[in-house]
């Protein structure tokens, strides 16, 4: 009779007797290496709008003029730098996945300033960053068919980031860095691929003549919109051997902490001027006297937690011509 009382108890009350509730069930989760917490499931890339992206509104084309620039990349067929990576959080999936080399561009549906012709103070074009001021006259073609695309789900962790290195300039002979990798990260959806070492005592590429970064950029409707333009120099960059890449962001003392400015962005393509002056440290890692231009070793965007539809197009630096 007591089995029978305690078998009835059970069918009544399944929850308590291991049995199925309607009740949802909090999702597995797991730390970052920063200590956050995130759910172990991969999550999926949908649509962020149910109509197509409408494009934005018309930019201003001749946002550049007065100002010569340095251009790392159109993303235009031919034209199309392979130095950049992709990579992220790894905790939803993403188009394009991270580590897909090379970097794809996407066609801007109708194009950015097509038809649009160069005004006499147009932007004007260096072939190499130490040309000297003033001497760049390659007039800038402001139409655009082709731009760097990325679309996420929702990531939750530590977000997204398109980036590329400067080549450095290292002694021969020299040795590894002396800071040792930690594992790569295993996300929900993927492992990442593990770091490279860097090589001691290499000095990086000088962009002092240059007053900042610029981006034309936009996202589609119901996207995250907040990025972070970032720019590393000798003593804070990964490659630079003085800070540490493998720490994280809770172990304040010799994380390389680099300088970075946060630009919000809407629906409309448009050509945002990041000055260096206006670039700040994180205020966790290795603390810095200041951005050395002269030593710049990497350039990025970073785009955080949240769901994205990214459209990075024409990136470089950029100065005042007179």
């Amino acid at each position: 009779m007591r089995a029978l009382a305690v078998a009835i108890v059970c069918a009544l009350a399944s929850v308590a007797c291991g049995g199925k509730t309607e009740r949802e069930r909090p999702p597995p989760t797991r730390l970052t290496n920063d200590g956050d917490v995130v759910s172990k499931a991969c999550r999926p890339l949908v649509p962020l709008s149910d109509h197509p992206d409408p494009g934005g509104g018309p930019p201003v084309c001749n946002a550049l003029d007065g100002y010569e620039l340095f251009l790392l990349d159109n993303w235009e067929p031919g034209q199309a730098s392979i130095a950049w990576y992709v990579n992220n959080d790894r905790t939803a999936e993403t188009d394009p996945k991270p580590d897909t080399d090379p970097v794809p561009s996407d066609e801007i549906v109708g194009g950015r300033c097509i038809g649009a012709t160069a005004s006499a103070d147009a932007a004007t074009l260096c072939d190499t960053a130490d040309a000297p001021l003033g001497s760049c006259t390659r007039v800038l073609d402001p139409e655009s068919r082709f731009a760097f695309h990325q679309r996420t789900g929702s990531l939750s962790a530590n977000g997204g980031q398109l980036g590329r290195s400067f080549p450095p300039t290292c002694p021969a002979n020299a040795p590894q860095c002396h800071f040792a990798p930690g594992p790569p990260e295993v996300g929900p959806c993927s492992p990442s691929q593990g770091s490279t070492p860097a090589t001691e005592g290499c000095d990086g590429r000088d962009f002092s003549t240059w007053e900042g970064v610029f981006v034309w950029a936009r996202v589609a409707p119901n996207s995250a919109d907040t990025i972070k333009v970032r720019v590393a120099d000798k003593l804070t960059d990964d490659k630079g051997c003085i800070c540490n890449p493998y720490t994280n962001q809770n172990d304040p003392g010799d994380g390389c902490d680099k300088f970075s400015a946060f630009v919000g962005l809407d629906a409309t393509f448009r050509a945002y001027r990041v000055p260096f002056d206006e670039m700040q440290q994180g205020g966790w890692g290795m603390r810095s006297p200041g951005l050395d231009m002269s030593q710049l070793f990497s350039f990025g965007v970073e785009y955080g937690r949240g769901s994205w539809d990214l459209w990075i197009d024409d990136v470089g630096f950029y100065r005042r011509r007179r």
